[in-house]
């Protein structure tokens, strides 16, 4: 069932138990009680503290500039942590980095036909990153999985074929569904580095329950 906004904000507000924040490889983080491997490693990196400002308008929002020291390698994902160290029970989830275009999609019968998403004017070009995860009360379309990063290829204005290695073949749909997607342009850094998020840029978002 749809929760109204003022069941949100308050699920948002208890959010703040999210004190922390990390950095992740290019390996899905998962949503299970606890991250799955690929957290960063190495030279000065730490899990950076963080405030978030008053819900508003179904969201949360970092209220400070967060600055993530990390190593060399490749980095995906944001982690949300309720402690500077630890596994067991105090991961909360992830978001990812530069994730900026975001939405909803589906798939009928011709999009299984064509393995297409059709979403409009979804603003993804082909050799974009994407994943894709589930709607509230919906099912993916079957062919698609969560916590995998794809790329888009044979894009149109409205629609738009995901494939496992970038220019490769479209992921075969074979059922029809619901998705949200968003996209992700991980960061590499051939030495040592840092991720800024800044002010308003990590985005707790409810709206799409």
């Amino acid at each position: 069932m749809p929760f109204n906004p003022a069941a949100k904000h308050t699920m948002l507000n208890a959010l703040s138990e999210i004190t922390h924040l990390g950095a992740h490889t290019v390996t899905d983080p998962g949503t299970g009680t606890n991250a799955n491997s690929g957290e960063a490693t190495g030279g000065s990196y730490a899990r950076q503290a963080v405030s978030f400002a008053a819900s508003a308008s179904e969201q949360k929002a970092n209220s400070g500039q967060v600055t993530i020291p990390v190593a060399a390698g490749s980095y995906a994902f944001v982690t949300l942590w309720t402690a500077s160290s630890g596994n067991s029970g105090v991961y909360r989830g992830y978001l990812p980095i530069n994730g900026a275009a975001k939405g909803f999609g589906s798939v009928d019968g011709a999009g299984v036909t064509a393995d297409a998403i059709q979403s409009a004017g979804h603003g993804l070009a082909d050799n974009d990153r994407v994943m894709v995860f589930a709607v509230f009360g919906e099912s993916l379309p079957a062919g698609l999985s969560e916590g995998t990063i794809l790329h888009v290829v044979s894009s149109a204005t409205d629609t738009f074929e995901v494939s496992a290695t970038q220019g490769g073949a479209s992921v075969n749909i074979t059922g029809q569904g619901e998705l949200y997607f968003q996209k992700v342009i991980p960061e590499t850094f051939a030495s040592p580095g840092e991720i800024v998020l800044d002010v308003g840029a990590l985005i707790l978002d409810l709206t799409g329950i």
